[in-house]
C-alpha cells in the first residue's frame, strides 16, 4: 500500500462495503460446461481474467459507487491479489476518476484469496465423481469443515477472514472500508460480522451465493455490524 493521506481518527471504520468480482472467464466457462459438460475450464485460478460482461459489471459497480455521498464512499479498499478482482477494482476506480471523486487508498491482501479446491480445483462435479468417486459424500456429510485433497475447508477461509477484520478494526485512518474478492469470502464476512450460526450460513448459501458484480453492505452498530444489504444487484447491466 501506498503512503496514505488520511489522518488518524478515533474509532474503527463504521461502513463496510463487499464487492465480488465481475464475471470470469472461469465463471463463464463453468457455466458453458453445465451446459455441455465438455468445456475446458481454465486451471490457473490467480490468472483468470474478466469477461467483457464482467468489465461492464465492474464499471456498473464503480458508478454505483460514484454515486454515493461523500460521507458514504469508501474511504479504503482491500482487495484479492487474484486478477479477476484486481481488475474488478481497477475498471472501477477508473470509474470514480472519470466522476471526479476522490479516490480510496488501496492494500491487496492474499488473505482475501478464493477458497483453495486443492485437487478438486476448477473441476466440474461430474467429473469430480468420476476422478474422486469419495469425495462428493465427504463434502455432503460436512460442507462447511470438508477440506478437499491439497485445499482448505470453507472454515479454514473463515479463519483468515477473521485477521483480515482484525487488521481493519486497528486501522482508525479509514471509516469506510470496500473489500473486493469472491463469494465465499462475502459469505464468510457475513458469519464472522453478523455473529451467525453455521447452520445461517448453510441457509444463506443454499439461497445462492453472492453473484458476480453484487454489492453487500454492513453498517457498524454498538454491538457489532448490522447488515444493511446482500448480493445486491439492482446497478447492474440487465
Amino acid at each position: 500500500m501506498t503512503t496514505c493521506p488520511h489522518p488518524e481518527r478515533s474509532g474503527p471504520a463504521g461502513l463496510l462495503y463487499a464487492v465480488r468480482h465481475g464475471q470470469s472467464t472461469g465463471n463463464a466457462a463453468f457455466a458453458a460446461a453445465e451446459i455441455d459438460g465438455t468445456t475446458v475450464i481454465p486451471s490457473d485460478d490467480m490468472a483468470i481474467s474478466l469477461t467483457d460482461l464482467g468489465e461492464r459489471q465492474a464499471a456498473a459497480v464503480g458508478r454505483w459507487l460514484a454515486a454515493l455521498a461523500e460521507d458514504e464512499a469508501p474511504d479504503m479498499v482491500w482487495c484479492s491479489p487474484y486478477l479477476r478482482a484486481g481488475q474488478t477494482w481497477q475498471v472501477a476506480e477508473r470509474e470514480l476518476g472519470a466522476a471526479g471523486r476522490p479516490l480510496p487508498c488501496h492494500r491487496v491482501d492474499g488473505r482475501l484469496r478464493d477458497r483453495d479446491r486443492g485437487r478438486l480445483k476448477h473441476l466440474h462435479p461430474a467429473v469430480v465423481r468420476e476422478r474422486f468417486p469419495g469425495e462428493p459424500a465427504k463434502e455432503a456429510r460436512d460442507t462447511l469443515r470438508y477440506r478437499p485433497p491439497g485445499g482448505e475447508s470453507f472454515l479454514d477461509v473463515a479463519g483468515r477472514l477473521r485477521g483480515v477484520l482484525a487488521d481493519i478494526e486497528a486501522d482508525h485512518r479509514h471509516r469506510r472500508v470496500l473489500i473486493v474478492a469472491h463469494d465465499a469470502v462475502v459469505l464468510f464476512f457475513r458469519q464472522i460480522l453478523e455473529r451467525l450460526t453455521d447452520a445461517d450460513i448453510l441457509a444463506i448459501a443454499g439461497n445462492g451465493l453472492a453473484g458476480n458484480g453484487s454489492i453487500t453492505t454492513w453498517r457498524r452498530a454498538p454491538d457489532g455490524y448490522r447488515l444493511l444489504a446482500y448480493d445486491d444487484r439492482s446497478h447492474l447491466p440487465g
